[in-house]
This record gives C-alpha cells, sequence and structure tokens, in this order.
C-alpha cells in the first residue's frame, strides 16, 4: 500500500506540468487579493534579512538555513516595508525560486512549505503583483494553482488525517472559497483537527503557549474567511477560540513573562497578548486539577505551574521537553524558579540542551533525561504512566505527581508532592525516589531548582538554606533537610538572549531504600 502511494505521487510529481496544463481549466483567473492574516508571529527583522539578500539567486539551497526562505514568509516583511524598490525584489525573488525549479521529492514540496508558500501568496498577491504584466500576473497564477493542485494531492492520499497541519486547511478552504469548489471535506479536516489537537482541558498537544497561541490565532484567520465569505461558521471554532484562549491566558507568570513548557518562551509575549484580547471578557480557566498538562495556581501575589503532560503521539513527542514535574513559580511581579527556557526557532532544529530535563527544575536520575531525546529513538523511551492527584483544602492546596520515566533503565519510580499554602508564601516539597528491584548499585539524583536572573542567592554556613534576593526587593529562604548547593545555570530571556543565573542543587545517591528529599521556600 505504501510503495503504491509513494509511486502515485511519484508519477504525479512528473505528470504534473501536464496535470497542470488540464486542471487549470477548472479555474477561472483571479486576482487573489485576499488577505485575512491576522497576527504577525515571524521575527520581521530576520525576514528582512531574507527578503534582502542575493545568495539565493546564485545557487539552489537545500539546507536548514533555507528552510525560512522556502517558506516565503518574508513576504511578510516586504509587504510592511512597502515601496517600489520592494515590490521589484519581492516579484525577482518569487520567479528566481519558480526558475530554480527545486526538487519535488526534497522538503521545499513537503505539505508544511507548500502551503506556507501558497498561504504567503495569496496574502501578499496584492503587494507583489500590482503593478506586474499581464504575462507576470499570469505566472504567479500559474504558480499559486500549481502549489494548490501539489497540496490537493497530498492532502487526499495522506495516510492519517489527524495530523494534517492546521495552516494546510487554513489555505486549502481559501482557495476552494476563492473558486467556489465545495468545501464539505475541508470542514470535516477541520473539525477532526480541532479534535486531535485540543484535549478535554483546552490546551492544545503540544502543551506549548506559543503553539497555543497560533492555533488560536488560525482559528481567527479561519472564522474570518468564512465570515467573508459569508459561509456559516462552524460552532466548534468559535467554541475553541474561547477554550483554547481561556487556558492560554492562565499561562503567564506574575511579572508577565511566559511560562517555560515545551520549547516556549516570551518571544512572542506581545503576539499572546493580542491573541488574549481578541476575546473579549474572557474567564481564565481553572487548572488546578487536570488530568494531563501544566497545573496551573494563582492568587494574588503567587502563581505556580506544575507539569504533568502524558506524552501521547510520536510527532508531539519530539517536540516536548524532558520536563516531567517540573514546577515554576512567580510571586508579586517577579519570577523566582524557573525552567531555563527555549530559544525562538522557526523551522529550524531547535538545540536539544535546552530540551534535556537538567534544564527544568525537577528530579534527574543519573544525569539522564526523562524522556528520550534522540530522534530516531524519542518514541522508545517516555514516562508511560503519569498520575497527578489534587487536595484541596481552605488552606492550602497540595499536588502530587509521579512518572516512570526512569523505571527501564534504572528501576526507579518519582514522586513529587508540592505543598502551596494560601494565605502566605509559602512552598513546601517532597520528591522521593522508590527503587522497584533490589540491587547493590548507588545510583546519583539531583534535585534542581533554576533561579531567574533577578535573584541573587547565598548558600548559609550550614549548607542547608539559601538565602535569596529578588531585584524588586523581596527575600526568600529555601531549606532542605539534605545539604545544598549552587551552581552556575542559564536563562533564556525572551527566547533569544542567554543569561547567567544560579541554580539550587539537592545531590545523593538512591540505593535500595526509598529515599525523599524535603524541601521549602518561604518569603521572609
Amino acid at each position: 500500500m505504501i510503495k503504491y502511494f509513494l509511486f502515485y505521487i511519484y508519477r504525479f510529481f512528473l505528470l504534473n506540468s501536464i496535470i497542470l496544463k488540464i486542471r487549470e481549466k477548472e479555474f477561472i483567473e483571479k486576482n487573489y487579493n485576499y488577505d485575512f492574516k491576522n497576527i504577525i508571529f515571524e521575527d520581521l527583522l530576520f525576514l528582512k534579512k531574507i527578503f534582502f539578500s542575493k545568495k539565493y539567486f546564485n545557487s539552489k539551497f537545500y539546507e536548514e538555513e533555507s528552510k525560512t526562505y522556502h517558506s516565503f514568509d518574508w513576504l511578510i516583511a516586504a509587504k510592511k516595508l512597502g515601496g517600489t524598490e520592494c515590490v521589484l525584489i519581492a516579484k525577482k525573488q518569487i520567479i528566481n525560486w519558480h526558475n530554480k525549479r527545486y526538487s519535488k521529492k526534497t522538503f521545499v514540496w513537503n505539505d508544511i512549505f507548500t502551503s506556507k508558500r501558497l498561504i504567503n501568496l495569496i496574502y501578499n498577491y496584492d503587494f507583489y503583483a500590482i503593478s506586474s504584466t499581464n504575462n507576470e500576473k499570469k505566472l504567479f497564477r500559474k504558480i499559486i494553482l500549481e502549489h494548490f493542485l501539489i497540496l490537493d494531492l497530498l492532502n487526499k492520499f495522506r495516510v492519517s488525517k489527524k495530523n494534517i497541519s492546521i495552516e494546510i486547511i487554513k489555505i486549502l478552504l481559501l482557495f476552494k472559497l476563492i473558486h467556489n469548489k465545495n468545501i464539505s471535506n475541508i470542514i470535516y479536516l477541520l473539525k477532526e483537527q480541532m479534535r486531535a489537537q485540543i484535549d478535554n482541558n483546552g490546551f492544545h498537544r503540544s502543551h506549548n503557549p506559543s503553539y497555543q497561541a497560533e492555533f488560536i490565532n488560525n482559528l481567527h484567520e479561519i472564522n474570518n474567511i468564512f465570515l467573508f465569505f459569508e459561509i456559516k461558521v462552524p460552532d466548534s471554532i468559535q467554541y475553541q477560540i474561547f477554550n483554547m484562549t481561556s487556558v492560554l491566558g492562565n499561562l503567564i507568570h506574575k511579572d508577565n513573562s511566559i511560562a517555560l513548557f515545551n520549547g516556549s518562551n516570551s518571544a512572542n509575549y506581545n503576539n499572546i497578548i493580542k491573541i488574549i484580547n481578541l476575546t473579549k471578557d474572557i474567564k481564565l480557566k481553572n487548572l488546578e486539577n487536570i488530568n494531563n498538562g501544566i497545573a496551573v495556581y494563582s492568587n494574588n501575589q503567587l502563581k505556580i505551574f506544575f507539569d504533568v503532560v502524558k506524552p501521547s503521539n510520536k510527532e508531539i513527542n519530539q517536540n516536548l521537553h524532558a520536563s516531567t514535574l517540573s514546577f515554576e513559580f512567580s510571586c508579586d511581579n517577579e519570577k523566582i524558579i524557573t525552567n531555563c527556557g527555549s530559544i525562538e526557532k522557526r523551522f529550524v532544529k531547535r538545540p536539544d540542551y535546552f530540551r534535556c530535563s537538567a534544564a527544568h527544575s525537577t528530579i534527574i536520575v543519573a544525569n539522564t533525561n526523562i524522556s528520550e531525546l534522540v530522534e530516531k529513538k524519542s518514541y522508545k523511551r517516555i514516562p508511560r504512566n503519569i498520575i497527578f492527584e489534587n487536595n484541596e483544602n481552605e488552606d492550602s492546596l497540595i499536588w502530587s505527581g509521579s512518572h516512570d520515566g526512569y523505571i527501564k533503565n534504572f528501576n526507579k519510580i518519582i514522586k513529587r508532592k508540592i505543598k502551596i499554602y494560601k494565605k502566605f508564601n509559602k512552598i513546601e516539597g517532597e520528591d522521593t525516589i522508590i527503587t522497584t528491584k533490589l540491587h547493590n548499585k548507588k545510583i546519583l539524583y539531583n534535585v534542581r531548582f533554576h533561579l531567574t536572573p533577578n535573584c541573587s542567592c547565598l548558600l548559609t554556613n550550614n549548607n542547608k538554606n539559601v538565602l535569596i534576593k529578588t531585584k524588586g526587593g523581596q527575600s526568600w529562604i529555601f531549606t532542605s533537610k539534605t545539604s545544598l548547593t549552587l551552581e552556575d545555570s542559564i536563562y533564556i530571556r525572551e527566547g533569544k538572549k542567554i543569561e547567567q543565573t544560579k541554580q539550587i542543587v539537592i545531590s545523593n545517591y538512591s540505593d535500595i531504600s526509598k529515599q525523599t528529599q524535603f524541601w521549602s521556600i518561604t518569603k521572609t
């Protein structure tokens, strides 16, 4: 079946010029003056550099660094800049790319990049084609049609409809509406996509606030496309916009930074706030007691996040961080305990070391990741059982989580209990390592608490207390029954700048017995 599918696609790619000539008669010539771009998440300065670059005129480029070029996202920056010169350069870049005839067996023509280019070619058509000759417009329309036909065929022969990108659905919907084609199948795909990518709590299954915001942004654009063409908007779109936005609004710390889980960073903070503000009178969802995702507790002063994400499929696993049972918290407009964060990259692979367990405020056994991060093995070792419980009374909230991410390689079960006091600023923790099989080996484990750069810290003489002072004047004391050390750490500010900071570390050796580390952090 797979061989037949690949053979069919390969034949299509060989004959697509013939198919184009046959099928182009189905489509009336159009000037694609349709721009439903809502909020721009792309880095405009970076796109501007690519747009003005002349290197792509010289030869073909297939390396990873060229992916943004092949997305045509640089048309967004060109349109923002405007002017006759930018129009001329944009036309030259498009025609040059077309004339290069990039191989259809490479990533350049996969569904992600084909849909990206098609979106940008249509959304920015009124810019680059405004002063074009009739022959140029004919060429641009041919390029657009070629992209649609290839994307449409790839979609028809897709093995799993659930993993189709929301952007692919968006552009197929728009193109078919422009040409008065039937969209019933696209609406079906859209509903399937929402069911597959949005969990019961309203989280995008990446559990990344930035991806959550971009998904909502795409839903807003799709909603506007339906309204423009006077097509009834499916009820599920409006519901999920509200549902996901009510979650997104709760993923922001007291210092207005984004919670740093699964590759998120604060590079798109302003865009995320814009996305939240698009939905009026939104009530933030209560995420204190969830069965999967990022648990959140907030009061007037304190906000704390706890990672109990359950990896669910291969594609999503490869984007998750090995951060199970990590936590972050902020208080009075300052963040105290954090994960290291992630560098903002689009298309280009992010450094794996920011995904490592040691880059998170969690429990690490033998300096080994909780989930395997090697790409080819990313689905072979993950926590299979992540259990989360919530107990609450008027004085405190207790979160209890456990995972078996170390069961196969070290025969260890990890448990973390976090007690949050509601009436004063104190958090108590219990981190437990349970050995499931008898052995004589002593295995090192570390419990790491990364501090933000706005915190200065001092280890006391007994090595069991750390005094923390923030730039805003807050004082905290971190206390442990076991000796502590202070180690160097790093923090990624706004997804770009790497800053030096410190981390508090509890270290010990696990043997056949059950071991529990008790710690607390209290505002003084």
